[in-house]
Formats: C-alpha cells, structure tokens, sequence
C-alpha cells in the first residue's frame, strides 16, 4: 500500500499533538492535584464527587449553625448564672436587715443595694446577642422586652416563642428561653396563691406563717378569690386557743358559726377545693388573706422575678419587724430560694441543649472526615501513578519526535 507524504506528516503530527495534550492534561492534573477536573474526565467520578461537595456544603451550613447557635446559649448560660448569684446576694441583704437593732441609714443601704440588684437583673433580662437581639424577647427580638414603669414593676413586651437552630436535616435545637418562662415562671412556694398578712401586734412564741395554699380537687374548685382567713376567740372560750373562719370572694362563710373550727398549726384547712395549711401562733384578729393575679381556673402557681425583688424591696422600705412582717419575710426568704431553683433549672436546660449540640457537632466533624475520604479517593490524584504515565507519555512523545524528524529527512535519493 502506497503512503503519501501528505498522509505520512499529517499521521506523525496527529500522534505527537495527541501525545502533547496527554502530557499536557497530565501536567495540569498534578499541578492541581485533581484527577478528575471536568466531567467529561471520568462522568461516572463527577457524579459521585458532585453528591459528596453538596453534602460537605451541608454539613459546613449545619456547623455554622452549632456555632451561632452555641454562642446565643452561651450568652443565655452566663445570663441565668448572674440571676442565681442575685437572688443569693439579695437573700443575704434580707438576712441582715432582719434585725430589729439595724439604724435607718443601714436600712437604706440595704436599699439601695437591692435597687442596684434590681437594675442588674432588668440588665440581664434584656440582654443580647452578637447581632444586638434580645435573647429572653421569644420573637420579639429587635426592642428590649423588659420596661421598668415609674412605680417600680417591670412589664414584658415579648412572647412566648422558641426560635430554633437547623443543626441537621431532621434535628433542630432551641436557641431561647423566652423572658416569660425564665422572669415570670418562679414556681411558687406556697402553692397556688400568694398571701397578705394583716396580724395583730404582740409578743408571739413563733412567727404565723403560711406553709401552703394549694388547690387539690379542681372539680369543686370555684376559684372564688381572694379567701380571707381570720382568727376569732373559739367558742366557748379556751386559754391560749382560738378558732378560725374562711370568707370567699362571694362572701361565703366557713364555718356559717364563727369559733367553731379550732385552729391547729400544721392541721390542714380545706375551702373551695383548696387545702390550707398554716403554722405559727396565731391569736384572735390576726387575718390572712390569700389570693391570685388572675381568675384563671389555676390559682397562681407561678410568681415573678420583678415581683419578688420588688416586695422585698418594699419590706425594706416598711418597718417589717412585726408579726405581720415576719410573715412575709418568711415567703419572701422562700421565694428568693425558689427564684434561684429556677435559675438553675433553666440554665440546666440550656446545658442539656448545649450538649446536644456538641454531640451534632462530633457527628458533623466525623461524617466531614468520612465523605472527605471518599471524594478525595475519586478526585484527588495519584501522584506516584501520576509521576509514572507521565514519564511513559514524554518518552513516547520524545520518540515519536526523533522518529518523525529521521523519517522526514530520508530519501530515495541517499540510496542513488
């Protein structure tokens, strides 16, 4: 078979170009480190690589995620860490100031050591995050959700909504307690109604207390608010005993004849579904009355944190060394500690959601290291391979040259 010289050059040029572009894409590969650079350099490795950069994309959002998410926690934790250490320091003001030898000028530095307190804790409760949001605002987010008015209480503008954080495709963690569970949620000591004491003076062996106030059979429960409770001479009269009535807030009578009911301290007293139990030594005159912010089917089983720093406020502000505030100092001291348990509780709670988060976040860091391994064995080169056919490649393409150029160079006319 005959062969051109056109078709003969144009074959040898075909090869050597072809052999460029291999050492070329070659060189280009081991620059890069990638062996797969285009689709079209293994489609079925594009693919896979393909699914694996959009699940590490997910992953690397999801742990954006954990960070903000961790960051707004950790403001919340510090919040709520601040709130058990005030509700002690304000117990211990409350100690000190119940005694009976302390001038006015301790008593108003007491005052105005709880007043700082009180500024401290609205601080805290509008607190915010990296980007300037109320963190205890629910949804409400971009105003402070706590006003102090000019008497004194506090009043919340926010919600009750939990934003949440998308940490993984089926898992979400809230990132808030909103101000109205961690402020206005203290638990209340007494049960489900707070009281008011109106007690007569005089010497007493202990101080009248109520120890609790809880309504325990809702179906007869009326919620007949407030029910005052007052101490009268039993009848007939007994040394050093006395008796008791309970009126409603319809006006009903317990017992219809007064002085009938011994009162016993620590005996249980039942009206309108709730059971009432008082200790202390009460004398006839003395009056309690106990009650709830709202007719709400519930009684009150929740009381503020404004609130209870304010009422120990205004202990200090009264002469509460009488039977009437020894009483109150007494709830007062009980809520402060409940206001602390509660503290605890929440910030427990962010705790657990913080280790939750942890936990996503190892998960994260494996599941990277793992797809990171498996696109790296379909994309990432091999370079002692790579090193090989690159070798093989120029020793082919430097052959075919030499080759080329004798072939090129011969003719019949140097066998004449």
């Amino acid at each position: 078979m005959r062969i051109a010289s056109f078709q003969f050059v144009q074959r040898n040029l075909e090869y050597i170009s072809g052999h460029t572009i291999k050492a070329n894409d070659q060189l280009g590969q081991m620059s890069s480190g990638k062996r797969v650079e285009h689709a079209s350099d293994d489609p079925v490795a594009a693919n896979g690589i393909l699914n694996y950069k959009q699940e590490l994309r997910k992953i690397e959002q999801y742990r954006n995620n954990i960070d903000l998410a961790n960051n707004r926690l950790s403001r919340e934790e510090v919040g709520l860490t601040s709130g058990e250490i005030i509700a002690q320091q304000v117990k211990e003001i409350m100690l000190k100031a119940n005694n009976p030898a302390i001038t006015q000028q301790e008593r108003n530095a007491f005052i105005a050591e709880l007043d700082s307190h009180i500024d401290e804790m609205l601080d805290i409760a509008n607190s915010t995050d990296e980007f300037g949001q109320a963190i205890f605002g629910g949804y409400q987010t971009d105003s402070a959700p706590f006003t102090r008015e000019l008497d004194g209480s506090v009043t919340y503008s926010g919600d009750s909504g939990q934003r949440e954080a998308q940490i993984s495709d089926n898992v979400k963690v809230a990132i808030n307690h909103d101000g109205e569970l961690v402020f206005g949620g203290v638990p209340n000591p007494r049960g489900d109604f707070t009281v008011d004491y109106q007690l007569g003076g005089g010497a007493r062996e202990t101080s009248v207390t109520v120890e609790s106030a809880k309504i325990t059979d809702r179906g007869s429960f009326t919620d007949a608010h407030p029910y005052n409770i007052k101490f009268v001479e039993s009848t007939p009269p007994e040394p050093g005993k006395v008796s008791y009535t309970i009126t409603d807030g319809n006006g009903n009578v317990t017992p219809a004849a007064p002085g009938v009911l011994p009162y016993q301290p620590g005996a249980k007293m039942t009206v309108d579904g709730v059971d009432i139990v008082i200790k202390g030594d009460a004398k006839a005159g003395d009056e309690i009355q106990l009650s709830a912010n709202a007719s709400s089917g519930r009684g009150q089983n929740e009381v503020g944190v404004f609130d209870i720093l304010n009422r120990a406020k205004a202990w200090l502000e009264s002469d509460g060394h009488n039977p009437s505030g020894q009483g109150e100092i007494s709830d007062i001291l009980s809520e402060l500690d409940a206001m602390g348990s509660h503290f605890t509780r929440v910030r427990a709670d962010t705790g657990n959601r913080m280790n939750r988060l942890d936990n996503q976040l190892n998960t994260h860091i494996e599941m990277d290291l793992t797809l990171n391994k498996l696109r790296g064995g379909m994309e990432d080169l091999d370079y002692a391979k790579a090193a090989g056919e690159f070798s093989q490649t120029m020793v082919a393409l430097q052959a075919s040259q030499t080759m080329f150029g004798k072939m090129q160079s011969m003719s019949l006319f140097n066998y004449i």
